[in-house]
């Protein structure tokens, strides 16, 4: 039990990890196609962000207790069998809490099934976890993706619209084809170059302290 302890300890390094120091998004280049392609306004945005976490959180916790008790071969099926699993009570109520964001989403909402974050995370980290290690990488990289695909999303609507949440006009913003993918992934890379250059930074700091 003993040897298990750093991993109860470092729950809010790992959480906190996901967030911002090894955000699966603009450090790891995963789960790219709702940042670039789909987010192009708030509002779909934190609809793929509650729809990631209420898929993600449950799939990686089954595969925590169950990823051990198949053959690794199996496992990226086992994921996406679980992810959709999970997809239907989570499409449910996201209709619920935001009316209309499924047929918004379109099959950008059927797609998070298979979003390469949550199956890098799931296939290949909470198999070989303990629960709390996993529960706190699972809500991290949920954050994480949430505050990347809604930061991006906001700048594009207030660019093209002039407001956030579906307050602005069409046409009433700065236009210049902000909606294309291409101006999400360049979004998206200067989020990562932020983030890289905290973590430099970081790294400085600890050589100084060491």
């Amino acid at each position: 039990m003993n040897n298990r302890l750093p991993y109860f300890r470092g729950t809010g390094l790992i959480f906190r990890s996901g967030v911002l120091f090894r955000n699966p998004v603009v450090v790891g280049a995963l789960g790219l196609f709702p940042a670039v392609a789909a987010a192009t306004g708030l509002k779909d945005a934190a609809a793929l962000s509650l729809l990631f976490l209420l898929i993600s959180v449950p799939s990686e916790l089954v595969l925590c207790g169950t990823g051990m008790l198949m053959p690794k071969w199996v496992r990226p099926a086992a994921v996406l069998i679980v992810s959709a699993v999970f997809y239907v009570p989570a499409v449910l109520l996201l209709g619920k809490v935001m009316p209309g964001s499924v047929e918004r989403l379109g099959m950008a909402a059927a797609l998070m099934t298979c979003n390469s974050v949550l199956y890098s995370r799931a296939e290949e980290y909470a198999p070989e976890h303990i629960f709390p290690a996993v529960l706190a990488d699972a809500a991290g990289c949920s954050v994480g993706f949430a505050a990347v695909v809604c930061l991006v999303a906001s700048a594009r609507e207030l660019w093209l619209t002039g407001g956030i949440w579906g307050h602005g006009t069409a046409g009433e913003g700065i236009g210049g084809g902000l909606d294309l993918p291409f101006a999400g992934f360049l979004l998206v890379g200067l989020l990562a170059a932020l983030i890289q250059k905290i973590n430099l930074r970081r790294e400085e700091n600890a050589a100084r302290e060491g």
